[in-house]
């Protein structure tokens, strides 16, 4: 069954929209007011923030029992309720009022959301208070198998065309191989080197493994340095400025996490950033 729910009063969504937007700013060139929007909201003892983090858990921690995961949910949904409501309501308030009156609230929210569902189920869960018995089921379901990466039966979910890839004989194998990194090459060949490397990386990886989480921290760390030597190299101010905040808010991913796409747009997103700066300042 469809979780309904509303983007506008999603803690997790106009989280992920905001951090988009100050991205988006920045490579345009643009005054990042996400930023002090963010800032404002998502800091210090504001409810908000304690929200946020409790989505943060539900989309970013895994476990293979799903006794754990159970566990995990409803301390999360504990925890939420310990929230000052009056206190998180007025904040949500202000909040989209703050982002309909900085942005054409249209394109803000039209933005496809790639975890949609796991998102419009922690709100069904925590927030939705018309919610039906079986609604917060389903979106228990749903989180359980989003924290365990399996289905209620417990079986990992089968890739059927690394399945069917896998059975080809070496040759065969070959061949596809050079055939998909042509079409590759062809598709993205507008893309930078390194947006292409780590594209490839992101492709070639089957699981999500330890060395992928490395490659990719190690990549935060070079954008950071590069950014840092061109904060100090521009004669503008303010690009300045903005380049040292965007650089504060590039994080490398913590032990626990796993490689998930916008992890790796953010870091297609910040390649942009320096090739192009690479490209006026040299």
């Amino acid at each position: 069954m469809k979780v309904k729910h509303s983007k506008y009063k999603n803690t997790g969504i106009l989280f992920e929209l905001l951090t988009r937007q100050l991205t988006a700013d920045t490579i345009a060139g643009n005054n990042p007011r996400s930023l002090s929007i963010i800032k404002k909201y998502f800091s210090g003892d504001s409810a908000l923030l304690k929200e946020y983090k409790i989505y943060h858990t539900f989309v970013g921690k895994k476990f293979k029992e799903e006794g754990k995961a159970t566990m995990l949910i409803n301390t999360l949904v504990e925890a939420h309720g310990k929230i000052n409501k009056g206190q998180l309501r007025r904040e949500k308030y202000n909040l989209i009022k703050e982002i309909k009156d900085t942005y054409d609230i249209n394109d803000f929210f039209k933005a496809k959301i790639s975890n949609y569902k796991v998102m419009a189920s922690i709100f069904n869960l925590l927030e939705n208070k018309d919610a039906s018995p079986l609604s917060i089921v389903n979106s228990k379901v749903t989180l359980l198998e989003h924290i365990t990466g399996t289905t209620l039966e417990n079986k990992p979910k089968k890739d059927v065309v690394m399945e069917d890839y896998a059975k080809y004989d070496k040759d065969t194998r070959l061949l596809t191989y050079k055939v998909l990194l042509e079409k590759f090459n062809d598709k993205y060949s507008g893309l930078g080197e390194n947006q292409k490397n780590l594209l490839k990386e992101y492709v070639n990886s089957v699981t999500n493994s330890p060395a992928l989480k490395s490659f990719i921290n190690k990549e935060i760390k070079t954008v950071k340095k590069t950014i840092t030597g061109y904060s100090k190299k521009v004669e503008d101010k303010a690009v300045a400025v903005k380049l040292t905040e965007t650089r504060d808010m590039i994080k490398p991913l913590c032990k626990k996490s796993f490689v998930n796409d916008d992890n790796v747009i953010n870091l297609l997103n910040y390649y942009e950033l320096v090739n192009e700066l690479k490209t006026i300042h040299g």
